[in-house]
């Protein structure tokens, strides 16, 4: 009888699926750290409870006009309709947001150090309408003036707080980690997305204003 009753209890184990412990409480706390995939992953049935966790931020991303670029000959790149001058190539370094937003303020290049990352509208203009070559020699969804080899992904500015809903031409994507997340453009895939801003995985495309 009690090795019956031992069957039973170590089949009804095994039978309660390991995402029944995932409560609300602990999806919330997931959410600090993780992305919903991973989430999901670990709890397969944490998708209802994912909207719960933070409110979206329904603001509508405002487009800029659009770009007209210039090659300088020294390196830099000037959007002459929405007056801004970028680096011609994205700097591959795979940085934190916060370590990004460093690496562009001390930056001197082009006669000039008051070098920053974009926001997600400013680094949007960049993006082609179809995949080209550009000026690296291999194809990418980036106007052809710049180069940025076969596409990479970058920074931007635009968080997650301010900006929570998004629909590039995959899909609308859904941001509800505030300020621990920001907005990144691929120009291999033509694609926006996000990632947490502690992930050292995103490069950086550096842009000024001009006077």
């Amino acid at each position: 009888m009690r090795i019956v009753l031992l069957t039973l209890i170590v089949l009804l184990t095994q039978a309660i699926p390991s995402f029944a412990k995932c409560k609300a409480s602990d999806i919330c706390k997931m959410m600090e750290k993780m992305d919903h995939f991973s989430i999901l992953n670990k709890c397969p049935d944490a998708a209802s409870m994912l909207k719960d966790c933070r409110k979206v931020n329904e603001s509508v991303l405002e487009e800029l006009p659009k770009a007209s670029f210039v090659d300088n000959g020294d390196g830099t790149v000037t959007d002459t309709v929405n007056k801004l001058r970028w680096f011609k190539k994205g700097v591959l370094n795979k940085l934190k947001l916060k370590d990004s937003l460093a690496f562009a303020a001390a930056e001197t290049f082009a006669g000039s150090s008051d070098w920053r990352l974009p926001t997600l509208p400013e680094l949007k203009t960049l993006i082609y309408p179809e995949r080209v070559i550009n000026a690296s020699g291999k194809k990418a969804w980036i106007n052809p003036i710049f180069d940025d080899g076969l596409g990479h992904y970058y920074w931007t500015t635009t968080t997650c707080d301010q900006l929570s809903v998004i629909e590039d031409r995959y899909q609308k994507k859904i941001c509800q980690q505030g300020e621990s997340a920001a907005w990144l453009v691929h120009f291999n895939i033509n694609a926006v997305f996000w990632f947490h801003t502690a992930q050292e995985k995103p490069h950086s495309w550096l842009v000024q204003k001009m006077e």
